[in-house]
């Protein structure tokens, strides 16, 4: 017998298949070197995977990640970039993955500062 407790009742936790991104925000810092990633998920009764890809303008792979059976539902995560282009058009694609299956893909489209520093 397992003991589960919660911080709000109604919440109840998922299923792994039926655990949802619910929230994703981008914030890039003044600087463009650095972008503050806010997620949300749904309550789960297993820790999820998340594999997030950060784009440059140019469709390129800035920088990716994976997420390994997190245990907190609020993430903020730092994503660094190399050379950041000024006012450059971004994207973050997130999948939440469950035994190899892309469960969910969530994406967020950010500008880069016009002038950092």
């Amino acid at each position: 017998m397992s003991l589960m407790f919660f911080a709000d009742e109604a919440e109840v936790p998922l299923p792994p298949r039926e655990v949802r991104i619910i929230e994703v925000a981008a914030r890039p810092s003044h600087d463009g070197y650095r972008v503050a990633l806010s997620l949300t998920l749904t309550p789960f009764l297993e820790y999820p995977n998340l594999e997030v890809v950060l784009y440059r303008p140019d469709g390129e792979e800035e920088r990716s990640l994976s997420i390994v059976g997190t245990m907190e539902r609020n993430l903020l995560i730092t994503l660094h970039v190399k050379q950041p282009v000024p006012g450059g058009a971004y994207r973050v694609q997130i999948e939440l993955v469950y035994e190899g299956e892309v469960l969910q893909t969530q994406e967020v489209h950010f500008l880069m500062p016009e002038a950092m520093g």
